[in-house]
């Protein structure tokens, strides 16, 4: 399938990742909440295949999974994978949302070794999670800050010119939020208002580039093949409107 240029709308997100998700065999709930995310990550102007791509392949090489666990302490939560794997970020973004709904604001949440933090953060986006921030350091020893500032409003302070999307492994504090006044000098800071990114969406389409086929080929994992038995019990589309 070309890439080049693709262009999709945002309910072909909905449609696609999905379905990406049940096709590493994520539960049909946690593809639902994952495809929602993802939605929220193109309307907020990134490529929803280049942010997800990661916690996929990771589910597929079992190089992540969701097995998670929890210890409880008076000040803090940690969340983690008992499997000494990466904690997949499909699992751990709807853990951390639920804690966020019925938790104490009182206590930190410690996410530990989380395959691909953007996608925690766009879970808390796409639940309207204003007032909490994240913050974690990197496999690669870059530290990131998310401010959600108001609902609708975060912002995003990063010690690198690294895409946050390429950010692998990172253990995460979220935390009620936390004023910060002064940045290091070296900081990279960038507002975002996802409605008036939406509305640019809604306008020109969400762009995927390369690892489209990817999501693709996750995708097509859920699609039933073509055989004579198959259409003989009624798979598939007529070839006219009244079949």
């Amino acid at each position: 399938m070309a890439t080049e240029h693709l262009t999709i709308s945002l309910n072909e997100v909905l449609f696609f990742f999905t379905r990406a998700g049940f096709g590493v065999n994520a539960p049909i709930g946690i593809s639902e909440d994952f495809a929602y995310s993802n939605m929220w990550i193109a309307e907020n102007g990134f490529d929803p295949s280049s942010c997800s791509i990661e916690a996929l392949n990771n589910l597929d090489s079992q190089a992540s999974d969701f097995a998670i666990e929890l210890e409880k302490s008076d000040t803090q939560i940690h969340f983690f994978n008992p499997n000494n794997v990466y904690l997949s970020s499909l699992i751990a973004s709807v853990s951390v949302v639920d804690w966020i709904n019925i938790g104490s604001r009182d206590v930190e949440l410690i996410v530990k070794n989380v395959d691909s933090p953007l996608l925690v953060i766009a879970a808390m986006g796409a639940n309207q999670c204003s007032g909490w921030q994240a913050i974690w350091l990197d496999e690669s020893n870059y530290e990131y800050l998310v401010n959600f500032t108001e609902p609708g409003v975060w912002e995003m302070i990063s010690s690198n010119t690294q895409p946050i999307e390429s950010s692998k492994g990172g253990s995460m504090i979220i935390r009620p939020l936390v004023e910060t006044k002064k940045y290091p000098a070296n900081a990279v800071l960038k507002k975002f208002v996802t409605i008036e990114e939406k509305e640019k969406i809604l306008q020109t389409g969400v762009k995927v580039g390369e690892h489209w086929q990817g999501i693709y080929d996750y995708f097509s994992r859920c699609l039933v093949k073509s055989t004579a038995e198959s259409r003989a019990s009624g798979a598939g589309a007529g070839m006219v409107d009244t079949d």
